[in-house]
């Protein structure tokens, strides 16, 4: 059996399998176009910016909270766009002065700083607000809840657990 020859310019197309030098450009230059562009995003910072600070404000609540039982006086986190600070009613007389409206003594943590924090940049929270916890640990005013980027401190109102989700 006799096969026919094929035309040389279709056994060298054959041969040559694999991308011209053009191709290999044009696509490395179309790599680079678009990791310019989705690299940021890949390697930004502030959705754990916003996971960390969401997990220090549920800290600082329990915080205050365990300051609250443990010393038998309100206490009370104040929480706004630039961070948070903690406070407690000052105790006259070594008993708490339940209807005064002088929150003048800051909560401190063990190793003597004042419970206190900021707020990352780029990193919004909302709604300011204060939550106060009785000598029972439980929030005044009912259940609250802050947005932290797209993470949620919660307060149980009945029990006070704090949970971020």
């Amino acid at each position: 059996m006799h096969f026919p020859e094929r035309p040389a310019a279709c056994s060298r197309m054959a041969r040559a399998r694999g991308y011209s030098l053009i191709e290999l450009v044009a696509v490395l230059a179309l790599l680079a176009i678009i990791a310019a562009f989705a690299a940021p995003r890949f390697f930004s910072t502030q959705v754990f910016a916003a996971r960390g600070y969401a997990d220090e404000l549920a800290a600082a609540l329990r915080a205050a909270q365990k300051a609250a039982v443990a010393s038998g006086c309100a206490a009370r986190l104040d929480i706004d766009a630039a961070g948070y600070r903690a406070w407690q009613q000052a105790a006259a007389a070594g008993h708490c002065d339940v209807v005064s409206s002088n929150w003048a003594v800051a909560v401190m943590m063990p190793d003597g700083q004042q419970l206190s924090g900021t707020t990352p940049p780029d990193v919004l929270v909302t709604p300011a607000d204060t939550v106060t916890f009785d000598a029972r640990g439980q929030p005044l005013g009912g259940a609250r809840s802050f947005s932290v980027g797209s993470h949620t401190v919660a307060v149980e109102a009945g029990s006070g657990l704090v949970s971020v989700r």
